[in-house]
């Protein structure tokens, strides 16, 4: 590894595994370690309980608890990798928010390929810090008050401009429940709460959440 390559690593954009896979010799079109999926909106990531590695090419991936209440308990963005069942079992199941492309490694490979690289132990530590920040803003979110998680979430999944968050129309009180960790008929309450303040509005059939929603002074 030359001295160009280590000064690529150190800036890490978008993060570091992606150029350490591109500097590995792991061959992507190589169906017993990589296979591309695409998701439609609502269709759930079938894996297998061996771990895999899961890059979010595009699109946005709800993780959600295994259970009867199917609650949210991370959303992954373009660019995120999840370690799934790699260093322990888990309960999570995946559904596409939108469309998603993924990439889904064979995680055993991938981590014996790169743990001969030299920025394996920042890999490491990089990507357990991820992990951390979704668990901490997921169990952060029940001392929250409900207007403040349903703003939030809302601003994470929508489109943000001048005019303010664009909210696609899947974003409904039914999924709002899930992320917020809510009851559903308290997330409907929530949001014609923010519709009678005019924090969210209609425009050209579309909804709005204004920017100035951020400051919650409702």
């Amino acid at each position: 590894m030359d001295f160009l390559e280590v000064h690529s690593l150190l800036l890490r954009e978008p993060n570091l595994l992606l150029p350490l896979l591109d500097l590995s010799n792991i061959n992507k079109n190589n169906s017993n370690f990589c296979q591309v999926k695409v998701l439609k909106n609502h269709q759930n990531l079938a894996l297998t309980d061996s771990g895999k590695l899961i890059h979010v090419i595009k699109g946005k991936l709800l993780q959600q608890i295994s259970n009867s209440k199917q609650i949210v308990n991370a959303i992954w963005m373009e660019n995120d990798f999840i370690f799934h069942n790699v260093f322990q079992p888990n309960p999570y199941e995946y559904v596409a928010f939108g469309r998603v492309e993924l990439a889904i490694y064979d995680a055993k490979a991938v981590l014996q390929e790169l743990s001969g690289q030299p920025f394996f132990p920042d890999l490491l530590i990089d990507t357990l810090k991820r992990q951390e920040y979704q668990s901490y803003r997921y169990a952060r979110m029940i001392t929250k008050s409900v207007q403040e998680r349903v703003l939030e979430i809302t601003r994470l999944l929508s489109k943000k401009d001048k005019e303010g968050y664009h909210i696609p129309k899947m974003v409904n009180y039914l999924l709002l429940s899930k992320c917020c960790q809510i009851s559903p008929h308290t997330a409907k309450k929530a949001i014609q709460e923010l519709e009678q303040a005019n924090k969210i509005i209609y425009k050209n059939g579309e909804q709005i959440l204004i920017s100035d929603s951020e400051d919650l002074g409702l």
